[in-house]
């Protein structure tokens, strides 16, 4: 299997790429007549009346010659307003960006657009400034539209790429992941391309730091909790490996997981998991197999290793189980929980889900064990038991480098598979 820094994701990168549409700007309403009436100066003034002639004949030449006028003769904040509400509208017409902006700013330098307004316009220059490419000047428009309460859903993922383009990943993601929670905790729905650029953009950073693999891990937890998917949750697991270069013991417990879930795809995820299992596990490595057989992603006939593995576990199997009811009784007198907690993953082998509840909890009361291995096992059981508030209760007591597996598999509890 490819790792982290190769694998396809199966996501659209949309947000880098979509095209934004700028809406005008409102002209302001008409002043109220108790209000300080326009002050213009004359140059500016006999510059765009014959201006704003020229725009309703749509003679934009002159229309913008007239402008260009007005603009070198500046000099109140009337002028500034007006010069920049005319240089607006003739970048609409002419499709300018650079007029579009141009008129924004005159208007925000003016100090005349009205409060109510201000996210509007911020929102609008932030926009026009991204598709310019003008990335700092983008953060700084967007940011400033957010403090003035714009509600535009294109702000954040336009924000998010603005910092990331500005050397600012850390914030990228931080304000990303904020804005995924607040919408989710608000009911909204969030774009699945969210989270696939976020989770990219963290794995594909160049130093990888530790924080950017919690922020990728993060978002990869809100991810299967809001498109719980089997493709989505393999590929989750996967990242979650990959960035925790996670231990033997870790690992086969995540394809358990997986398994749960029915997310094994592909031969080396069956032969990951039977190499993990059967020499101490056999009737589970035998089960895996099955599936893998009947799944189509494994051939024992065509496989050397795998037929011997096939028949090594069937020959196991009977052995196996016998020894188990003689396992209770040891497990149960045994000075520490070292001995139930092995004779209860065997029973976790042959999915006795009931007999290995009792016996992780034997080896949680005797001690001299990993609780967190224990609880990990524990949690397990239970949710493959149907018993999901007490899986609950042990994935919760889970400390450490099993920590991340277990929201995992809390997350699998909350949100079920769809498919």
């Amino acid at each position: 299997m490819k790792r982290v820094s190769t694998m396809a994701l199966g996501l659209m990168l949309a947000l880098g790429t979509t095209t934004l549409a700028v809406q005008p700007v409102a002209a302001q309403k008409e002043k109220k007549q108790k209000e300080k009436p326009a002050s213009y100066s004359p140059a500016v003034r006999a510059a765009l009346a014959p201006a704003q002639e020229a725009l309703k004949a749509n003679d934009l030449a002159t229309a913008a010659a007239r402008i260009a006028e007005a603009n070198a003769a500046v000099q109140t904040d009337d002028d500034r307003y007006a010069t920049g509400n005319l240089t607006y509208e003739l970048g609409r017409l002419t499709k300018d960006n650079a007029k579009l902006a141009e008129g924004i700013d005159l208007m925000l330098a003016s100090n005349k657009v009205a409060p109510e307004q201000l996210a509007s316009f911020y929102t609008s220059r932030g926009k026009l400034a991204y598709q310019m490419k003008d990335m700092p000047k983008a953060e700084t428009s967007l940011e400033q539209a957010l403090q003035a309460g714009s509600t535009d859903p294109d702000i954040l993922p336009v924000l998010v790429e603005a910092k990331n383009a500005n050397g600012k990943l850390g914030e990228a993601l931080a304000l990303l992941e904020k804005g995924i929670k607040e919408r989710t905790a608000a009911g909204q729905p969030v774009p699945v391309e969210w989270y696939g650029r976020g989770i990219n953009l963290a794995l594909a950073a160049k130093p990888a730091t530790p924080e950017l693999g919690e922020a990728a891990q993060r978002l990869t937890q809100l991810w299967v909790a809001a498109y719980p998917t089997k493709n989505n949750w393999r590929d989750t697991l996967m990242i979650y490996r990959d960035l925790n270069h996670i231990p033997a013991d870790i690992e086969l417990d995540m394809y358990r997981l997986l398994r749960t879930i029915g997310g094994l795809k592909g031969e080396r995820d069956y032969m990951d998991y039977i190499s993990a299992t059967y020499l101490r596990f056999p009737a589970e490595a035998s089960a895996v197999l099955t599936e893998g057989v009947a799944a189509g992603m494994i051939n024992p006939a065509g496989n050397r290793n795998l037929q011997e593995i096939a028949d090594l576990t069937k020959g196991k199997v009977a052995a196996d189980k016998a020894a188990l009811n003689a396992g209770i009784a040891s497990a149960k007198s045994a000075a520490n929980g070292r001995s139930a907690l092995s004779t209860a993953d065997a029973f976790l082998g042959y999915n006795e889900w009931q007999q290995a509840i009792d016996l992780y909890k034997v080896a949680l009361a005797k001690g001299g064990v990993d609780t967190n291995v224990v609880n990990t096992r524990l949690g397990m059981a239970l949710v493959r038991a149907g018993q999901k508030d007490a899986a609950k209760q042990a994935f919760a007591q889970i400390t450490g480098p099993r920590a991340a597996l277990a929201k995992y598999w809390t997350i699998y509890i909350d949100k079920p598979v769809a498919g």
